[in-house]
């Protein structure tokens, strides 16, 4: 319940916190175009969104949208479309990664953080081991993880599309 009833305040004279602009007579009567806008680390009329030159992304050359030169789509090193997914990829097939003898022996456990580029026919094309374990155990997820079948992203065409996702992996002692 309010103690006190709203109210409409009014202000009969009301005053602009700044003064209002007036005409320059010394401004000039055109404005200068500016043709090279960029950001200040581009090189000068390189027409890149990046360092690089060519319409790249990245700092390589040739348009490429990574860091390496070429046309390619990056790191990826693939010519295959890349575009917003509109499904993610779907693990289909997916067994465990072996323990290796020396990580039983030295009862390593712990996770391993992967990054996967999923074809469109649904196999590894490339991992990249983002977060490492060590004695072999790597190698052996990275192993597994080419022999894996999935589901790969799609486009809003429902199109298959090349995809990174990130795959997390626990090797745990019972």
């Amino acid at each position: 319940m309010p103690l006190v009833p709203p109210r409409k305040t009014i202000n009969d004279d009301p005053q602009f916190p700044e003064p209002p602009a007036v005409f320059d007579p010394n401004a000039p009567a055109t404005v200068a175009v500016v043709t090279d806008l960029g950001l200040p680390w581009m090189k000068t009329k390189s027409d890149s969104a990046g360092p690089g030159s060519h319409h790249g992304f990245g700092t390589g050359n040739d348009g490429g949208m990574g860091d390496r030169n070429g046309a390619g789509a990056g790191e990826a090193d693939d010519a295959g479309p890349y575009a917003n997914v509109v499904t993610q990829v779907a693990c289909l097939y997916c067994p465990e990664p072996p323990y290796t003898e020396e990580a039983r022996k030295n009862k390593l456990q712990g996770k391993m953080l992967l990054q996967v580029l999923v074809g469109e026919d649904g196999k590894a094309r490339r991992v990249r081991i983002v977060r490492p374990l060590g004695m072999g155990l790597d190698e052996s997820a990275e192993q597994a993880v080419y022999s894996w079948r999935f589901s790969p992203a799609r486009d809003a065409a429902r199109h298959p599309v090349a995809s990174w996702v990130t795959i997390e992996t626990r090797f745990q002692l019972f």
